[in-house]
């Protein structure tokens, strides 16, 4: 069992998750309709009860919030490409084991995902770039896939996070 950070200190990946987690809401704004503030507004409840009650939903919802506000934005190619990135940097940092002393090793362990996830976002923001298609369906679809990516890798990282020297409770 691994001991309990001290108060006094907030964990670094429970900080960048929030962190994130508030950027990855608050960045199709700028585009989005007037009605998309409502829901980032739920979307930045779901980071909050995330990172301090340890809600394991909280994320999902948060992501939810985020893509329904891009799905109807008017965000181009390279503000939807930056926004999938951050939905991949705040689901990692949001399932970060709690506690971390060091993250180091973890994020080194994380580094197979996030460069895959900047090669695709470059190989799509590159094709997009070369047929310039607008259409909501495109947006979620490219969003929804970075999502489905992670859920997919994500079975794989707590398999193998078993057999590693980070105590994950």
């Amino acid at each position: 069992m691994s001991p309990e950070p001290s108060p006094s200190r907030v964990p670094v990946m429970s900080g960048a998750a929030v962190a994130l987690g508030l950027l990855t809401v608050a960045w199709p704004l700028a585009w989005a309709p007037g009605w998309a503030y409502a829901v980032a507004v739920l979307g930045a409840v779901a980071v909050l009860a995330a990172a301090l009650a340890d809600w394991r939903q909280g994320p999902v919802i948060a992501v939810a919030a985020a893509i329904a506000a891009c799905a109807f934005s008017r965000a181009g190619i390279a503000g939807l490409t930056a926004e999938g990135l951050f939905i991949l940097g705040y689901l990692l940092a949001a399932d970060a084991p709690a506690g971390l002393a060091r993250p180091g090793s973890w994020l080194r362990q994380q580094a197979f995902g996030g460069v895959a996830g900047l090669i695709a976002s470059g190989a799509v923001l590159a094709a997009l770039a070369l047929h310039q298609v607008s259409s909501a369906v495109l947006t979620v679809a490219g969003l929804a896939a970075a999502a489905g990516a992670y859920l997919v890798a994500l079975p794989v990282v707590r398999a193998s996070r078993r057999g590693s020297d980070i105590d994950v409770q």
